[in-house]
């Protein structure tokens, strides 16, 4: 058989593929008794036998090529869905990573769930400095578990005797150290001693460790 040019790729493998097995069955036993059946019809019949012929020579290919397209069409969706897929999947685990990070900057890891506890911890700080205690009351605690894994603490603290270095270094040790938050200072300053006295509002976000994460 001749090989057929002037045609795209896929066109001329599926022209190949038909007239391949045209040959073939040429070469069949079975070839032999359509034919002879061929030549026992009258003229008008072997007319419509040759129409029907050239039509599934046509049909045939344009069905095959029809499935394929079909077929290229459910892998492209099918394709275009697996990649969704993936892009989600790297937004979301590049959003936890974010959000892991930011948690480490927002949230403490040792939750405080009692004025005793707040007490202790703020007691830890002050130590550090060589500031006294009796200086700083813990007043009005309260603690909220606001989700699954976040606790959200919060006290009035009272503060008398103290110099303006002690007061900046305890915000700064409470900020850094334990994650607090300081809201609603008010300071004044005793004309005698020059000591600072007054209040504040701490509050502190922290993460609650769920069962498995412990070590």
């Amino acid at each position: 058989m001749e090989e057929i040019t002037g045609s795209s790729p896929l066109f001329k493998k599926v022209d190949q593929a038909v007239f391949e097995s045209i040959d073939k069955f040429k070469q069949s036993p079975n070839y032999v008794s359509l034919q002879d059946f061929y030549n026992g019809i009258d003229e008008e019949q072997q007319k419509v036998f040759k129409a029907f012929l050239i039509f599934a020579l046509f049909a045939l290919p344009s069905l095959l090529l029809a499935f394929l397209f079909f077929q290229n069409g459910q892998l492209k969706k099918d394709l275009e869905l697996r990649n969704s897929i993936v892009n989600n999947a790297n937004k979301i685990l590049s959003e936890n990573r974010s959000l892991q990070e930011a948690g480490a900057n927002i949230l403490s890891m040792n939750p405080i769930d009692s004025s005793s506890m707040m007490t202790s911890r703020l007691s830890t700080l002050l130590s550090t400095m060589g500031v006294d205690l009796s200086k700083i009351q813990v007043k009005d605690f309260t603690s909220t578990l606001i989700s699954e894994g976040v606790m959200k603490s919060e006290a009035d603290f009272a503060f008398s005797k103290l110099s303006t270095d002690e007061l900046m270094n305890i915000f700064t040790a409470m900020i850094q150290r334990e994650k607090f938050r300081i809201q609603q200072v008010s300071i004044t300053r005793n004309d005698d001693t020059n000591f600072l006295e007054g209040q504040f509002h701490a509050v502190h976000f922290s993460s609650i460790p769920q069962p498995g994460e412990e070590e």
